[in-house]
């Protein structure tokens, strides 16, 4: 059910007490299949366990797989974590590690908010598919304590909790962060996107781009229970009014869960001013130019090749324009990524 979420901003605080659990930019990993079963019930690469389900009968969706879960080379650097989603009316996709709640009980004291973040690219949102994407934190009863989603067709990004909205029972409800639109991530770049829950106050946040630094905040009814799972997301979309029926993709990428006293998702930056980029020719036979779209300065560029490797690296000194020779690569498609004072962005770029 989807509410308008009332906007409450709370004061960021210190890094110091943030203690890693889990964390993965999936360079370790090989490009190709992750899983090698979609039951969840036999680790892949990674040691990552994966559902995946076409959805019961009567269903449209046909194309659950293990190809479903992909590593590939356009990740936020270097290898990245894609996931297609269901190309019906129904089905789902889940991928996760398992013996997360030992590593939750063996946190530090008091350390009792739990935070998620990751980047995502959403491709350019001109897709039909109704697919979303995203990440949930799970308790064992398989409720959602809080997560976030983002809708393929759209790029709007909603946050999910388990709470209690007025007059309405509790459960798990879908909210908006603002009015139609909403909040839309930008295009073919990747954005980080942070949420969390306190296990103590039931509270959940999430932060993004176009978000205020603070952060906005649901006033969660899940109050003093653990987390059991963490999760990678994908669903139909399907509704009676839009139906579904193609597959979308989302890429993922530099994966962090932290234990935390207090607030410590995500920096200002990184929560206010998204990097953003131009970069022509495209494709182009032997050299191109980065522009930047906004007030972000060009660091640094590394190219990759499909396979991840890294075939060009640049640095540069806080330059608005920069360009790149590429006479020297082979024909082919290659990830540029572009590091800024803002963070850094991933493009395809073509060489003819």
């Amino acid at each position: 059910m989807k509410k308008l979420l009332l906007l409450s901003l709370v004061l960021s605080s210190s890094f110091a007490s943030a203690q890693v659990l889990l964390e993965d930019n999936f360079n370790l990993l090989t490009v190709g299949d992750i899983p090698t079963e979609i039951t969840g019930t036999t680790p892949g690469q990674g040691d990552y366990l994966f559902f995946a389900s076409n959805g019961t009968a009567p269903t449209t969706t046909v194309n659950s797989a293990v190809s479903n879960a992909q590593i590939v080379a356009e990740g936020n650097g270097s290898l990245g974590f894609l996931l297609e989603g269901p190309n019906g009316d129904k089905g789902s996709r889940y991928m996760w590690k398992a013996g997360f709640p030992a590593i939750w009980a063996a946190r530090t004291v008091a350390n009792d908010i739990i935070e998620v973040e990751v980047d995502i690219n959403p491709g350019d949102g001109t897709t039909l598919s109704r697919n979303t994407f995203g990440v949930y934190i799970f308790n064992p009863a398989g409720n959602v304590l809080a997560g976030f989603f983002v809708r393929a067709a759209t790029r709007e990004l909603f946050v999910v909790a388990y709470s209690t909205p007025t007059g309405n029972p509790v459960g798990n409800y879908n909210y908006a962060l603002a009015a139609a639109p909403g909040i839309q991530i930008p295009a073919s770049v990747f954005s980080r996107i942070g949420v969390s829950y306190n296990t103590v106050t039931g509270q959940v946040r999430i932060k993004g781009p176009g978000i205020a630094a603070a952060g906005l905040t649901v006033n969660g009814s899940a109050v003093g229970t653990a987390p059991d799972e963490i999760d990678f997301i994908s669903f139909s979309g399907n509704t009676t009014a839009s139906p579904n029926s193609t597959e979308a993709t989302m890429v993922m990428d530099n994966f962090l869960v932290k234990a935390s006293a207090t607030d410590s998702l995500l920096g200002v930056n990184e929560a206010n001013e998204v990097a953003t980029f131009s970069v022509f020719p495209n494709p182009s036979t032997n050299n191109f130019t980065i522009t930047s779209s906004n007030s972000s300065t060009i660091n640094g560029v590394e190219m990759f090749d499909i396979n991840g490797r890294i075939v060009k690296s640049l640095e540069f000194d806080n330059l608005s324009s920069a360009d790149v020779n590429i006479a020297d690569l082979s024909q082919g498609v290659y990830m540029l990524k572009i590091s800024s004072d803002n963070g850094s962005v991933t493009q395809k770029v073509i060489k003819q």
